[in-house]
């Protein structure tokens, strides 16, 4: 009977070893493939971006399912966000959106791929576009249409999360994202949260920045509203963004 037992055991482990190694032609080494990496890379050339950006002053007004406050917005040139409301609680969570925002702005070497392979995914005819594979600690995938990435999935603490681009505005220096989804699944795959951004631009002094934002949120059965409104821009100056004399 023990021996018995113990046979059933190490079949056991056998099983559980097979089921965790995979497929052996899986384990190879997936090579890059240039075409692949060239196409991701054209099509993030694409998005406009705040290259040598000086930093930026405007007026800030925030809606939050009818609880409005007003103030004032500083993005330093080195990406940081000063937020001033009237409201606390509101000044907050206007900063997280607008740290969001301003990363995706801002010219960031960390766009590179060198360290991730970069392959293409099984040829198919998805309304998105070409599947495109990035072997980095997100498992990121892309959909390339147009040269534009329209679909972007990621692994992330929560599950997996999927950006959507539903429409972009063409300018003469590439194009800028107006309308956004973004759906957050669980590690079940269902759906946790969803949310839509609409955006809208105002060219200064050759900067696409913020005019405004809406965003739709739906979690747990409910529905939030709120808008974000900027006016009077004003770029900073290379002595407004000066530390103060020691």
């Amino acid at each position: 009977m023990k021996r018995r037992l113990r046979w059933i055991q190490s079949l056991f482990f056998a099983i559980l070893l097979l089921a965790f190694a995979g497929d052996p032609l899986q384990a190879q080494e997936v090579k890059d493939d240039p075409e692949a990496r060239a196409l991701l890379e054209e099509a993030r050339r694409q998005v406009v971006v705040w290259d040598r950006f000086p930093g930026l002053k405007a007026k800030l007004d925030v809606d939050r399912n009818g609880k409005r406050s007003g103030g004032d917005l500083t993005v330093l040139p080195s990406g940081k966000v000063e937020v001033e409301l009237q409201d606390r609680e509101a000044a907050e969570w206007a900063k997280r959106v607008l740290k969001s925002l301003v990363n995706h702005r801002l010219k960031a070497e960390t766009h590179k791929h060198e360290e991730a392979t970069v392959t293409f995914g099984p040829q198919d005819q998805h309304p998105l576009g070409r599947l495109v594979k990035k072997s980095d600690r997100a498992a990121s995938t892309y959909r390339i249409k147009d040269r534009q990435i329209f679909q972007v999935n990621q692994r992330n603490e929560k599950g997996w999360l999927s950006l959507n681009v539903l429409e972009y505005i063409p300018t003469p220096q590439g194009s800028l994202p107006k309308q956004v989804a973004v759906f957050q699944l669980d590690e079940k795959g269902s759906l946790a949260e969803s949310t839509v951004f609409t955006d809208e631009y105002v060219e200064v002094e050759g900067f696409w920045l913020p005019k405004s934002r809406v965003i739709i949120t739906a979690q747990g059965g409910k529905i939030e509203v709120s808008r974000l409104q900027f006016h009077e821009h004003r770029l900073l100056s290379k002595e407004a963004v000066k530390p103060p004399a020691s």
